[in-house]
Order: structure tokens, then sequence, then C-alpha cells
């Protein structure tokens, strides 16, 4: 319903109440809204068959929503764990888990601007949602009637906490609560992508032209045309040395130059998708750019750079989590944890943190994954050996001392 309704507004001569509406006004308005140039009709849902456009919103995606979430307070400027984890973090919907639930969220973001849910639960005060369960954007659209509703299915609802729709926008204009949807405002240049790879399909798969040529010198008929092609194909299908006629020529047809353009065009195309949503192309397939091969330090480098990138989502994702939270509750997304280091990377990094002490060994172990020691291991830094038992005399090397004598 709601595409309905943003088609008809967007039509020419649309009426002022949106609402009434007929097949045909509905039918006409929305090929107007969703059609390109190329000839595709791009939406949301057409858009993810873009190859690039499916690789970068689930690349996003996925990162934003494998980082582990962690709720914690600050007394005295200490930072502590809030126990046990608030359910709208640790099972915000009955339907979905709290991963594919982040993701959801994520994925709205970058295809239609905007997160949308149902608020299904709430604590014991009404003031802080417990359940949420999402809304797909087509669903939805502002109300243009009135400010601070959505219709959802048709139907005008109030948005959160005066109404049940909970929404957080995107990317937003200066006086305007509903966010931009990257494929409304790009569907031209993803349309001509589809376009590409829509001819590719023709040009390949649906006989856009024959793969070769049998000519014999004289016409055989319809019938000895049919007969010769058919055992031709035999052969080629049971990969059998194929017997012609000595009368006979092959001529097996090659891609001109300007029939295979339309590679170039994809290729083109994942570079324009990748600098919508701010993506390295070479992350998702094409070209790199400087012509050479990615090495482990750049690679590692890029790694860096994509994590950086996402710092934007991450805050969002972070400031959506913590509204959900009485203070002085917030949510942080464990940005450390997605960048996967390398044994000697990690653990270098707990021996420059150690040294410094701004660890504890049990921390690191923590961390690792692995049982903590002793109680003297909970002070930052490495336990020097003044705070343990001090050697027996005793034992001492008498060499030792001669050594020192005779020095």
């Amino acid at each position: 319903m709601s595409l309905v309704r943003r088609a008809l507004e967007r039509s020419p001569g649309a009426v002022t109440e949106a609402r009434s509406w007929n097949l045909g006004a509905f039918m006409a308005a929305s090929l107007n809204a969703y059609s390109t140039p190329s000839g595709e009709l791009v939406d949301q849902d057409s858009a993810m068959r873009h190859d690039a456009v499916w690789s970068c919103v689930t690349a996003i995606a996925q990162d934003v929503a494998m980082m582990p979430v962690d709720v914690v307070r600050y007394r005295n400027g200490a930072r502590e764990d809030v126990s046990p984890t608030p359910q709208i973090i640790g099972a915000p919907s009955v339907l979905v888990g709290a991963l594919d639930w982040r993701y959801q969220i994520v994925e709205s973001w970058l295809l239609a601007g905007n997160a949308l849910g149902r608020v299904t639960a709430t604590d014991p005060s009404g003031r802080y949602p417990t359940r949420i369960e999402l809304l797909s954007p087509s669903q939805c659209s502002p109300d243009g009637l009135n400010p601070g509703h959505v219709m959802v299915d048709g139907k005008s609802e109030a948005l959160w906490p005066v109404g049940p729709i909970w929404h957080v926008p995107a990317y937003t204009m200066p006086g305007s609560w509903w966010g931009l949807s990257p494929i409304e405002y790009h569907r031209t240049k993803i349309g001509a992508g589809l376009a590409a790879g829509r001819f590719g399909e023709d040009f390949f798969g649906k006989g856009g032209h024959p793969s070769a040529i049998l000519a014999p010198e004289t016409d055989p008929g319809v019938e000895g045309a049919k007969a010769m092609k058919a055992s031709f194909l035999r052969a080629a299908k049971s990969r059998e040395p194929a017997v012609l006629p000595q009368s006979t020529t092959y001529t097996p047809i090659q891609i001109s130059p300007n029939d295979s353009q339309f590679i170039d065009a994809m290729r083109y195309s994942v570079e324009q998708v990748c600098r919508i949503y701010r993506e390295d192309p070479a992350d998702h397939g094409a070209s790199a750019g400087t012509g050479g091969s990615i090495t482990y330090a750049n690679r590692s480098d890029a790694d860096l750079a994509r994590f950086k990138r996402r710092q934007f989502w991450v805050t969002k994702m972070q400031d959506a989590l913590t509204a959900f939270l009485p203070a002085p509750q917030v949510v942080k997304l464990n940005t450390s944890s997605a960048l996967m280091m390398t044994p000697l990377e990690r653990h270098g990094l707990h021996k420059l943190r150690l040294d410094s002490r701004t660890i504890t060994v049990n921390e690191v172990r923590e961390i690792e994954d692995e049982t903590p020691f002793g109680d003297e291991y909970d002070e930052p830094g490495i336990p020097v050996e003044g705070n343990h038992a001090e050697p027996d005399p005793s034992n001492d090397d008498p060499g030792d001392d001669m050594n020192g004598a005779a020095a």
C-alpha cells in the first residue's frame, strides 16, 4: 500500500488526497515512479538483483550486525557491564534472532533510508520497548496529512512514544524527519546496470547469436540440415570428434568488440554502486585501481579502512539501541573484534597494553576465552617479582659471591 501512495504522490496531476485511488491510476503511477531510461523497473527488491547492490548492502549489514553488543553504565568515571543483558538487546524479536534483527535494521537503512518496527512489548513503566517486530520499508511511507504519523499498509499510525511505530531514519534533509532512499535517488544508475546484466543473459543464454555455422557446398534441404545439426550437437555434447562431409565448413562465431561492450558497462555499474555506498570496488569484484597485486600489508590496511567507513552505521546503531535503555545505561558495539587480527598481532597488542598498564592479565585471558589466574593478576600490567615471596638467600650460588669479589 505504501508503494501505491508514493507512486500516486509522484505522478503528474496526483490528487491532494492520496489515499483515494483506483487500479488504473495505481498501475500508471507505479510504472512512472519506478521506471528508468534503460527500461528496468527499479525498487528495493529489484535493486538487490544487481550483484553490486547485493554485495555492498550485505557486506555493510553483516559487518555491523556481527559486532558484539555490550551494555554498560558509567559510575564515577568507571565502566561497568550491565547484567543480565536487557531483553531488547538479547532477544528483541520473537520472529528472528538478535543478530538477524540488527542486520535487518542496517539493511533497511541502506535500501530504504529508514528502519521501522512495531513495539509489541515494553517494560512495566511503558517508557522503554522490550520487543520490536521490524516492518518492511515497502509497507511504510510518511503520512503527509498527519505529521509524526506513518502509513502502514494504508493505515495511519503514530510514531513511538506516542504510538506503536518505532522509526530511525538514515539519510535526512534539513526540515525532514523521513530518510532518503539510496535506491530511489540512484535508480537510473542501478537500472542501467540491471539492463547490462539482462543483455548479457540474453546474449549468452537466449540465443543472442548462434555459436557456429555449418556451411555445406550444396543445399542439404530442410531435413538434411536438421540431421546434420543434430549429428554435430550429439558429438559436441559427448565430446566425441565431429565428422563432417568434406564439402562442409565449420565457422565458430566470435563476439565482436562492439557486442562485448556490455561487459565494460557492467564493470562501470559496479563502480557506481560502490560510490553510492562509499565502498572500495576492490572489495566487490572490481579493479583495485592500481593495477598491482594486493599484498598482505595493504590488504590489512584495506580491512582497517573498511571498518572506518562503517563508523557512521556503528554510531547510528549504538544511538538507536541506547534509546531503548534507561540512563545511565549505554550500548557500545565492540569494533575491535571485527578486525580479526592474527594471533601474533593480537598478542602484540596485549603486550603493549600490559606494558603500559592499561589492562590486566586476567582481562587479556578473558578476551582470549581462557581461565583467569589468581587475584594478583587483577591489577593492571604484569605482576612484578616484588609482589611475590622473596627468594631464600641460602639457595644462592656461592660462585656468585666469588665472582662479585673478583670483580
